[in-house]
């Protein structure tokens, strides 16, 4: 077990000339990256929090940011039942004279239950929360948990240093959208809903309460604007930021990418907005003032706020990005989603953002109360066709979030299955599962909305669909023809043959596998290529670690390497289709060319003949490669094979040093 993590940014200094500055610490989410793996936990400084920041600095007082996800990515911070305890052991070390934590539902247990513990060691230390889901339901936590002393709510920025101000005296009476705790039992909650007309006027930024040197980041977010007009029943954006939209002018947002890019040396941006294109003339400008930077940008959009010549201007000024959140394919669904979103356009936007070169993110969204079959098949097949080179595709579990028109009319009809979210904090203390029990409203992002489908057929779409996509868009294409080009067809098919096997599982690559070996055969040379994309490695920065060749020292093969015996010629395979625009007589063909393919747990495969696979197969168990070489001339009779013919092996990450030698 690691000690505490105590690595915090230190607090950045203010300006000079002002009265009794206070130290404010500020706690970052920690929200989980969406494929579970710690090490993918997304550390790009928060953009909100260095925002409260600025102009806490502004007014005098001293700030630092507590990043745990960084902390633990790192591995100084153990993400177990640990991490409460040694983040609040960690912030109190700072000796802060108030704390904040901002706050999403699928990251409210940390910062629950690091505010738990503060409060008990330091009951007199002002604990303050804002964010989207405190502005939401900032009663019921006040009511709920007093470890929480004040919810500012709605957007902080120009009320925070009067907040600051005021903790002392706890008098917040004429601060418009503060909630707090007067005494034990007396709660205030005044009227109020703040909102920055001009975020101009807002500080600039200091990136430097995260150390952006040391994250490897590949872009910088910028906070290019805010709000969105539009009024989707299942998402808080419009309600938090009150469908107001507003966006950054030109100069002020160039100039703030141009210090960024002077300071730090980037050149790839995204602009976070939830909707960038809203307002064509406002990007025509931004597009004329950053075209000759050499910039390279990424935004959202709907397919409805952008046209050819917006898209073309874009791309000449630096956009290689966009996010469309196309929601659902039916028609329908877009109507009682409130959406209103003209499934009709996606296919040829996406065509011109390919044309231009820029890359697109095609997001969809299933499980809706009303949704019926039919409005699935219609988000698997739209989904299906925005597959390719690209566009990367997801399909994601509609997730209950207070604040919206759909929980306001089912919040006392959700359920609990424990399948939830990927973006969900885990439940690491034993006091977590009970807290997710006891408070389904604090909780929703857990929980689900039962629909008109039985809940197991969403599920298994989302996860067929995720898996799919490790197919890569080339290999998952052409499989589509199977299918009469519909995703439907073959997610369908794959649930079928589930409830036929008596399969209860969700569909991961394994199943996905095995179903088409079923569907196929398994000699059919989509079962090859099925097999061979579904082992392509996908951590394509792990680096082998130099060995020196020993003939003496035991070697066995990598735990994660991967034999494949009796397949296709897949690269060649994978050739032929992308010549092949309609690839029917690829397809009905049987290829007779069989291999064996090697993948080791990098990012590599090799093509082995027979013979190889015999002498590799040796190394299933701890042997020298001088004994296997003796065992080779004793069994065929015939000297002359070195030991350092496996040294490229062993450099290739396919042999590895034994880690218990026989």
């Amino acid at each position: 077990m690691r000690g505490a993590a105590t690595e915090c940014r230190p607090y950045s200094h203010p300006s000079e000339n002002y009265r009794s500055s206070m130290r404010i610490t500020l706690v970052d989410n920690l929200v989980m990256p969406e494929e579970h793996s710690l090490e993918l936990l997304d550390v790009h400084p928060h953009l909100g929090l260095l925002s409260l920041a600025a102009v806490a600095e502004r007014d005098g007082h001293l700030v630092q940011i507590y990043d745990p996800k960084r902390l633990i990515r790192a591995g100084t911070l153990s993400y177990d039942e640990t991490v409460y305890d040694r983040a609040a052991q960690s912030l109190l070390s700072q000796q802060p004279d108030a704390v904040g934590f901002t706050s999403l539902g699928c990251s409210f247990l940390f910062a629950l239950n690091v505010a738990a513990r503060l409060k008990r060691q330091e009951p007199e230390l002002p604990i303050l929360l804002g964010g989207p889901h405190a502005t939401m339901l900032h009663r019921e936590i006040l009511e709920r948990f007093t470890q929480f002393d004040i919810v500012v709510r709605y957007e902080a920025d120009e009320i925070f240093p009067d907040v600051l101000s005021n903790l002392e005296t706890r008098n917040f009476s004429s601060i418009p959208g503060v909630s707090w705790r007067a005494t034990a039992s007396d709660l205030k909650f005044n009227p109020g809903t703040p909102k920055v007309e001009n975020l101009d006027t807002l500080p600039l930024l200091n990136y430097d309460h995260y150390p952006v040197a040391q994250l490897d980041l590949d872009l910088l977010r910028v906070e290019a604007g805010r709000g969105c007009p539009f009024m989707c029943t299942f998402c808080s954006t419009a309600s938090f930021f009150q469908r107001s939209f507003r966006l950054k002018s030109a100069a002020r947002l160039v100039h703030e990418l141009d210090a960024l890019h002077e300071k730090y040396g980037y050149v790839d941006f995204k602009l976070d907005h939830d909707l960038f294109t809203v307002n064509k003339r406002k990007i025509v400008e931004f597009c004329e003032a950053v075209k000759d930077r050499k910039y390279r940008w990424r935004v959202s959009a709907r397919v409805d706020c952008v046209d050819n010549d917006l898209l073309h201007k874009m791309a000449e000024a630096g956009c290689v990005g966009m996010y469309f959140g196309i929601e659902t394919g039916s028609r329908r669904m877009q109507e009682i989603a409130r959406k209103r979103l003209e499934v009709d356009l996606v296919e040829p936007t996406l065509a011109v953002t390919e044309q231009l070169g820029i890359q697109s993110t095609a997001s969809f969204i299933t499980g809706y109360h009303e949704e019926l079959e039919p409005d699935l098949a219609d988000t698997l097949d739209l989904l299906g066709r925005c597959v390719g080179p690209s566009c990367i595709t997801q399909l994601h579990m509609l997730a209950p979030e207070p604040g919206t028109p759909m929980f306001a009319e089912h919040r006392d009809k959700m359920e609990y299955d424990g399948y939830a979210g990927p973006y969900n904090a885990f439940h690491v203390a034993p006091e977590d599962t009970q807290l997710v029990l006891d408070h389904k409203d604090i909780f929703s992002t857990y929980y689900y909305y039962p629909a008109a489908l039985p809940r197991s057929q969403y599920k298994f779409a989302v996860e067929a669909v995720d898996s799919l996509r490790h197919l890569g868009p080339i290999v998952l294409k052409y499989l589509l023809r199977g299918f009469e080009q519909k995703l439907s067809r073959l997610v369908f098919a794959m649930r079928d043959w589930a409830d036929a096997q008596g399969r209860n599982g969700l569909p991961d690559a394994d199943f996905v596998e095995e179903f088409i070996g079923s569907k196929f055969g398994p000699y059919h040379h989509l079962t090859s290529l099925i097999r061979y994309a579904l082992r392509l490695p996908k951590d394509l920065n792990r680096e082998i670690a130099p060995v020196e060749f020993d003939p003496d020292q035991q070697y066995q093969l990598d735990a994660k390497v991967r034999l494949l015996t009796d397949m296709h010629d897949c690269e060649a395979l994978i050739e032929r289709i992308k010549h092949d625009s309609t690839g029917t007589d690829l397809f009905a063909s049987e290829l007779t060319d069989r291999v064996t393919y090697v993948f080791t747990g990098s990012a590599n495969a090799y093509r082995i003949d027979p013979d190889l696979q015999a002498l590799l197969s040796l190394f299933e168990q701890p042997r020298s490669c001088r004994e296997v070489t003796d065992l080779v001339a004793e069994v065929s009779g015939v000297d002359g094979l070195p030991s350092s013919y496996f040294a490229p092996f062993i450099d290739a990450g396919i042999l590895m040093p034994a880690m218990h030698p026989e």
